[in-house]
């Protein structure tokens, strides 16, 4: 049997991280490469480096995995998907916002990815991916802290006190007096306000150079439902008078010159919102206030509701290339009369 014996076999799960991988880090490559030929900013340049590095590492080991299955290696993102002479359409301090966030992902993709590996390999492989992102991490995390960028989560000023909950109003949130937000909530939130901070930004750079109307429209819609997030999950934070998150739309540059291809836009933005759905689970999970839950449910839907229509889009153009697949027996059926 092609790919060793039955046992020896990627399985399904382990297929698809390979898969996935090879598609987002061949993205990365296009989006590093063009960053590098514009950063100024010697410590930034080093981190993105080593991203680059780390991400043509991963696809060169994902093309022997399944090479060696006999299995076919993904398009994915090439030389056609970016224009590294184009412009600069993103400063220095948001590619350094970029990469920090994009570790944030991939650090939670390849956990999960981790926990579904079975073959011996494949573990080995996924635990030294999480190590190498969590090296970029903390390579950016100093660098942003250095620089002044990054600002940090709320602090609890108030002295805590060991207690435990005596009355159900702790889980109110629609009348009366609500409680302040705690602290597993406010992770939450401002977790999820930096990850939608990058995307708008994202959006509002990739709208001005869009070259189908579409993609553009899509672009100017996403970005005005993650703005609408932002002011909800801002304003739980500013009740409770906390600090929010800084924004970085005045990273955008007036280029209108496409540095990336519509495709891999379109489908950088449609997976970005279709992982927020999970992020916003979490911590919908975690929240103990009703609003605050409500809140999250609501977003998930509409969020939800943008990435299908994204990836509606993607279909249309001829973008969406097909992760593997299961074999349909009832059309093989078919095919023999």
């Amino acid at each position: 049997m092609p790919g060793g014996n039955y046992e020896d076999k990627l399985t399904a799960a382990e297929h698809a991280t390979l898969w996935s991988q090879y598609v987002n880090d061949s993205l990365a490559v296009c989006i590093l490469r063009h960053f590098l030929n514009h950063v100024k900013d010697k410590e930034i340049r080093k981190v993105l480096e080593f991203a680059l590095k780390l991400s043509e590492s991963h696809i060169k080991k994902i093309n022997g995995f399944l090479s060696k299955e006999n299995q076919p290696i993904p398009i994915g993102f090439t030389d056609k998907d970016v224009n590294v002479n184009a412009p600069l359409l993103f400063t220095d301090i948001f590619m350094g916002m970029y990469i920090h966030i994009m570790a944030i992902h991939g650090g939670t993709r390849y956990s999960g990815a981790l926990s579904n590996a079975t073959r011996a390999d494949i573990r080995k492989y996924m635990k030294q991916v999480i190590d190498e992102t969590m090296e970029l991490f903390d390579r950016s995390a100093d660098v942003l802290i250095e620089k002044g960028v990054m600002v940090k989560p709320p602090i609890l000023n108030n002295q805590h006190e060991i207690d435990f909950v005596g009355k159900q109003s702790y889980l109110t949130g629609w009348f009366g007096k609500r409680r302040p937000v705690n602290a597993i909530e406010i992770s939450g939130i401002y977790l999820n306000m930096q990850k939608i901070m990058m995307k708008v930004v994202l959006e509002l750079g990739f709208g001005q150079v869009a070259q189908h109307k579409e993609v553009q429209k899509y672009m100017e819609r996403s970005r005005q439902l993650c703005r609408k997030h932002l002011e909800i999950l801002s304003g739980i934070l500013t009740q409770s008078n906390l600090n929010i998150p800084r924004t970085f739309e005045a990273e955008v540059t007036d280029s209108t010159t496409p540095p990336f291809s519509d495709k891999l836009m379109m489908y950088h933005i449609s997976t970005l919102l279709s992982a927020s759905i999970g992020f916003y689970g979490e911590a919908m999970a975690m929240s103990q206030r009703r609003d605050i839950a409500a809140n999250y449910a609501r977003m998930i839907a509409e969020i939800g509701l943008l990435a299908e229509d994204g990836m509606n889009l993607l279909i249309e153009q001829g973008w969406f290339e097909m992760p593997p697949m299961a074999a349909d027996h009832e059309n093989l059926s078919k095919k023999k009369f």
